[in-house]
């Protein structure tokens, strides 16, 4: 199967490298180097420095070379600062200042303000507990003692997580001077500690229950966790199943700590036990650490063994392994990365690992560091990290360009039947779509290229819990069908914001609309950047190249064959999504090991399925809620305001033969929408099962976990089919971009241009406009999308898009005011809306700020619930005239 797999890749041009690139710093003005040594990146406005201090080494002979008394070479210990500024052309410089006391082996962590943490170490006089906080001013190093640490400590590993510094494991000493292993964690919380401490506070973290106490593991950080691995300890005989060399115990087991909840628990093993290594893990792509190099027992007695006579020592020792273990957090495995492509340098052991922050992330800095026993180097090592990518392959590109381009011929085939010749045609269909066109088009509608993407990511790395927003849909369908569709069509209306103007006034009418234009800008926008980034994360694939293709295409069909093209094609794009998401998951389960079974005993027993509480003492509405009635309330008021609101979704009602038509199209949604979620979250799931059975496939680098599925596609399914798939991604951006284009051409027609800027206008002029704004609009979203992807800012753009998407809760809730009430005037209506939108950006501030802890689902939830009952209020002060509600409420409606 793996050799299947090997001519897969082949098959489809992937381009394999190594994780790093390796380059070097000037070394340090030291004949030795050092092993041990302190090291931190120091910050200065836009200037940075790398600062090396102490550390120990054999300056006069090795270890193995005997005087005439047979003693080897003596260690020793240094106070020695040395400062390199990073800027080009930067030389070491040691300067005047020394540490307090000479020191080595103890841990070093940067904070995020630019100064630098130096905690605990040893020398001749034993383990050492003190603090050290090294700093810059005007370009001169500053060091202060900062107090100790609780207990002393060297030769362990720390690490800045989840706002504070985590210290654990080690060597202290006891009342007797004797040298033991530590087990246990320490926290110094940063943002508790006054501006100028003269003593840290500490707190425990505890220790995993069954772990040995060890020194030389390694660390590493992501997402609140601080991770443990490996190490070595002195040798306990009651243990069993290690590797013991030269009185030592290398320990393979690993840890995780949940800092917030102060919980451990224990992970894959490594695959065989080792010490040594640079001290952090490397945190590379959304999901994996990197352990660099080390030392193992097999090895030291493979050394022992070639020269028994020197105990393994000498200049014939070849050096240290380079094996890159990458650690995958969300299948937890390990698997080899290959080996460190270093050329003529050395593979450095007990050294730090610096991350030099960079503007696109980070470098690898290892600082000098011992590279053969008792042999030091002053070698500054930097290493770039090198993204794997795949080819996407000219077969692929020439089905996703066929089907591309027979999307464009859809709208031309309408065009050239003059079924967009008028305004009615174009935004209505003519009202004679059949209703299972339009219910697979309400489904890709509501179905982003996000969500095709992002839903199996999802539960690849948690759970199905989010399945509960399709629960919703049992609730929102007959809701629409029986209190909403009929208003929308017995008042043969062409947008929803129409109503609003019947029912309250011709500024809730405006105001709504244009919320959902603006809205939809941003929508279009994102909805072509991220799939695009996604694509050319882990394929050859141009971003810019992706975002223009999806959108121009989608601009010319939706322009050309209007509503009826947009529907057509959404269907098809339906139909290709869901049976490409069958196609993967047929391809897992027919290479995963157990097959099916092993994906269900997955779901079940591995806690990949449903893990929601139902119990009432698990009530929350906070973000870690797991409340699965706090959920399917969340995802029902989510979801509503998009079937009930959003002009993109109603506009499918009004393009069926009759109102039967149209709630047979919702009856059909509920079970697309089910099935289709189902299928999307099962894929996921085999994906979890797929690359934990066989972790080898995995790309560490993988820049987001959204980009595991088209990762899986590319990476394993024929040429041909996996450019159907991708033509599906593609199918998924562009049956949401073509909804919004033309459903905003068609808000903007009739809520603004016929309504208030040319009411006299014929209609041929409207539809020339409707055609200038989908054009104008889709221009427009690919220029967004473009300038995203040339400043990588999305995530300050989908901040933007957020608080866009606040208004549609607050403009579902005045739709239900204007439905089930019949007191609240226009002005109560126009007044809830404005309360509404305020509340949902003060909530959001207010959490973002810890004044509150709200799991943010709930937006859509506050937004609608504080404009509903605020027209309820001042609906007793503000009426309207019953007469002129005739038909425009459940209690007004005609019999």
């Amino acid at each position: 199967m793996r050799l299947l797999l090997f001519w897969i890749f082949f098959a489809l041009g992937t381009c394999w490298g190594g994780l790093f690139q390796w380059d070097d710093l000037p070394p340090l003005p030291d004949r030795e180097g050092f092993a041990g040594a302190y090291a931190g990146i120091l910050r200065e406005g836009e200037e940075q420095f790398l600062v090396v201090a102490g550390g120990a080494n054999f300056p006069d002979r090795r270890p193995w070379e005997k005087d005439e008394n047979g003693q080897g070479g003596l260690k020793v210990y240094y106070d020695e600062i040395y400062l390199l500024s990073l800027s080009e052309g930067g030389e070491w410089r040691k300067v005047d200042q020394k540490l307090p006391v000479p020191s080595a082996y103890g841990m070093s962590v940067d904070l995020a303000d630019g100064r630098s943490l130096w905690v605990g170490g040893k020398n001749e006089d034993g383990v050492m507990d003190h603090v050290w906080e090294v700093g810059i001013q005007k370009g001169r190093l500053s060091l202060s003692e900062r107090g100790t640490v609780p207990v002393p400590l060297a030769e362990g590993v720390a690490g800045l997580c989840n706002g504070g510094v985590v210290v654990a494991g080690g060597v202290t000493q006891n009342a007797k001077g004797e040298v033991q292993t530590h087990p246990q964690a320490w926290l110094l919380k940063l943002k508790d500690q006054k501006d100028e401490p003269t003593q840290f506070l500490w707190e425990s973290l505890g220790w995993p229950q069954g772990a040995r106490g060890r020194m030389y593991p390694v660390a590493g950080v992501r997402g609140g966790h601080f991770y443990l691995f490996g190490g070595r300890d002195f040798t306990d005989q009651s243990e069993g199943g290690t590797d013991r060399v030269l009185g030592l115990d290398f320990l393979s087991d690993c840890w995780a700590l949940d800092v917030a909840t102060k919980k451990w628990r224990r992970l894959a093993e490594l695959p065989v036990g080792k010490s040594a290594a640079p001290g952090m893990a490397v945190p590379v792509g959304a999901s994996s650490l990197v352990m660099l190099g080390g030392v193992s027992a097999p090895f030291l007695k493979e050394q022992i063994e070639a020269r028994p006579e020197l105990n393994g020592q000498g200049v014939e020792h070849p050096g240290f392994s380079g094996e890159i273990l990458s650690y995958h957090a969300i299948t937890d495995r390990w698997s080899s990365q290959g080996e460190m492509e270093l050329g003529q340098r050395h593979v450095p052991v007990t050294t730090p690992v610096v991350f030099w922050p960079q503007n696109e992330g980070f470098k690898v800095i290892l600082p000098t560091g011992e590279i053969q026993p008792g042999v030091r180097s002053p070698q500054v090592l930097v290493g770039t990290i090198e993204g794997d990518q795949l080819s996407f392959g000219f077969f692929n590109w020439v089905v996703v360009t066929i089907y591309l381009l027979g999307m464009v011929f859809i709208g031309y085939w309408f065009m050239k039947k003059n079924e967009a010749s008028s305004t009615d045609d174009y935004f209505r269909g003519g009202q004679k779509i059949p209703f299972w066109v339009a219910g697979l088009s309400i489904f890709a509608t509501m179905l982003s290229a996000i969500t095709f993407m992002a839903v199996p990511a999802t539960s690849y790395a948690s759970n199905w819990n989010a399945f509960i927003g399709q629960w919703s849909m049992f609730v929102i369908v007959p809701l629409v069908v029986f209190f909403y569709l009929p208003f929308y069509r017995r008042l043969n209306i062409t947008t929803a914001y129409q109503y609003l103007e019947r029912r309250f006034n011709l500024a809730c009418r405006v105001i709504g609309s244009l919320v959902f234009m603006v809205f939809h800008l941003g929508r279009i926008a994102i909805v072509l950047y991220l799939p695009a980034l996604a694509l050319s994360s882990v394929t050859s694939m141009d971003v810019f190249v992706a975002i223009v293709l999806i959108g121009l295409l989608c601009v010319i069909y939706t322009v050309m064959g209007g509503i009826e093209a947009v529907v057509w094609t959404d269907a098809i794009q339906a139909v290709v999504l869901i049976g490409g998401a069958l196609c993967c998951f047929g391809f897992v389960v027919s290479q995963v090991d157990g097959g099916f079974g092993v994906i269900q005993s997955a779901m079940v027993e591995g806690g990949k399925g449903l893990t929601a509480s139902w119990r009432f003492e698990d009530l929350s509405l906070s973000k870690g809620s797991s409340s699965g009635v706090v959920l399917l309330i969340a995802f029902l008021f989510a979801n509503l305001p998009s079937y009930t609101a959003g002009q993109d979704v109603v506009q499918r009602y009004v393009t069926t033969s009759s109102q039967k038509e149209a709630a047979r199209s919702l009856w059909m949604n509920i079970a697309m929408t089910f099935l289709g979620s189902a299928i999307f979250f099962g894929l996921g799931t085999a994906l979890f099962v797929f690359y934990q059975d066989q972790p080898e496939l995995m790309n560490p680098t993988l820049p987001a976990k959204d980009s595991i599925l088209p990762f899986f596609i590319i990476q394993n399914l024929p040429a041909g089919m996996a450019g159907l798939i991708v033509a599906g991604i593609f199918a998924a951006a562009q049956s949401t971009i073509s909804s919004s284009l033309n459903s905003v051409a068609t808000a903007f027609v009739t809520d603004v241009y016929a309504r208030i800027l040319r009411p006299q206008s014929d209609d041929q002029d409207r539809l020339r406009i409707a055609k200038i704004v989908v054009v104008s609009l889709g221009v427009t979203g690919i220029g967004c999308s473009y300038f995203l992807a040339m400043s990588k800012a999305d995530e300050v753009f989908m901040m933007f898009n957020r608080f866009i998407g606040f208004a549609l809760g607050p403009l579902g809730g005045l739709f239900a005011l204007g439905i089930f009430t019949s007191r609240p005037s226009g002005v109560a209506g126009l007044s809830a809306l404005l309360v509404g939108v305020c509340s949902v950006i003060g909530a959001f501030l207010m959490n973002e700020m810890g004044i509150i802890d709200l799991l943010p689902l709930l937006y859509g939830a506050v937004g609608f619930l504080v404009t509903f009952l605020t027209g309820l209020v001042l609906g007793r002060f503000f009426r309207v005239n019953k007469g002129e509600l005739r038909g425009l409420t459940i209690w007004t409606q005609e019999k």
